[in-house]
């Protein structure tokens, strides 16, 4: 059906200000989020199947940021290499419900749709953005229904910018097996097309983190650079999320998040609660981050010292073989 959301919006307020930060509706394509009249935030929310293009384009909902004079899009959209890889986005490529398996990472054979969004929450120290997200079948029926809950903040400096996600997945009836890896399920965040992927690098708490072995790492932190500028996307895990999460932190082009799996059920759902912030810059004070994840996680540990590690470079392509000698002329 084309802009399924179409109406949900319309009940909705166009917009919604207080103390600097507001949200405002673009019709069915996507919401801003504003402070001090800069769009900082972007939740795209379309779903369109009226041509494959265009359903390619929408065919999940997913949040886009913005630096801080709103002018630099941080995050990748729809196209270029990965083109199901969208800002900060949720999927599971190994979805098991009645028999049968689905993939919603790569979105084969269906679609994530935004059924409803919920009203905006803002007062003077933050902002939340919910939303129902229908997971479908083949058919086009849910198969499992989301509640994305996005809350922004002004963060302490050196960040600019909060976002805390929970999801809470829940199927339709019975239970769902929610499963995949590390490079194809989870909570994610992947930057601009435009990302220098040389200059990609990765901070973890503790001494030789190897983030391909070690589960249940509290936070990392991203350093990247888009368009000539540098910033630093730092995730923290809420300790209270599934045990033996793994976390995909390697890639050269960026997109890194936490992977957990597990059963989701009608009474009880599965969830997922993790929290990005963003610096302009590069942050690589310990005391700095680890306050921040000691403030999210309501947690007292010490600073710990830090892994630094440059992204993973991209295998170099193999040299031709070489001619075989010819045996001289008799």
């Amino acid at each position: 059906m084309l802009y399924r959301t179409a109406l949900l919006f319309c009940s909705l307020h166009a917009s919604l200000h207080a103390a600097g930060f507001g949200f405002k509706t673009n019709g069915t394509e996507n919401v801003d989020l504003e402070r001090d009249g800069v769009v900082l935030a972007r939740f795209m929310t379309a779903h369109d199947a009226s041509t494959p293009t265009r359903k390619t384009d929408t065919y999940k909902p997913y949040l886009h940021l913005f630096d801080p004079s709103g002018a630099l899009r941080l995050t990748k959209g729809p196209g270029f290499q990965f083109p199901h890889h969208r800002g900060i986005f949720v999927g599971f490529n190994k979805i098991a419900f009645e028999g049968k398996s689905y993939d919603r990472w790569h979105m084969s054979g269906g679609d994530q749709v935004m059924s409803k969004l919920l009203p905006f929450e803002v007062t003077p120290d933050r902002a939340v953005l919910a939303a129902e997200v229908n997971w479908e079948g083949a058919a086009g029926a849910p198969l499992i229904t989301e509640e994305r809950r996005m809350t922004f903040t002004a963060a302490a400096k050196p960040f600019y910018l909060g976002v805390e996600l929970e999801s809470s997945l829940k199927p339709v009836r019975g239970e769902a097996t929610l499963d995949g890896d590390p490079e194809h399920s989870g909570a994610q965040f992947r930057p601009s097309e435009k990302i220098d992927v040389t200059k990609t690098t990765y901070i973890f708490p503790g001494e030789n983190v190897d983030p391909k072995k070690m589960r249940d790492i509290p936070w990392v932190a991203e350093i990247f650079t888009v368009e000539g500028k540098t910033f630093t996307a730092l995730l923290l895990s809420d300790p209270a999320n599934a045990k033996g999460a793994a976390f995909s932190a390697y890639r050269d082009y960026g997109r890194f998040g936490v992977f957990s799996k597990g059963v989701a059920k009608v009474d009880a759902p599965f969830k997922v609660h993790v929290q990005w912030l963003i610096a302009e810059g590069e942050v690589r004070d310990a005391a700095v981050l680890q306050k921040a994840w000691n403030a999210f996680a309501k947690k007292d540990e010490p600073t710990p010292v830090l892994t630094v590690r440059a992204a993973d470079a991209k295998a170099a392509p193999k040299k031709p073989a070489e001619p075989k000698a010819q045996p001289a002329a008799q």
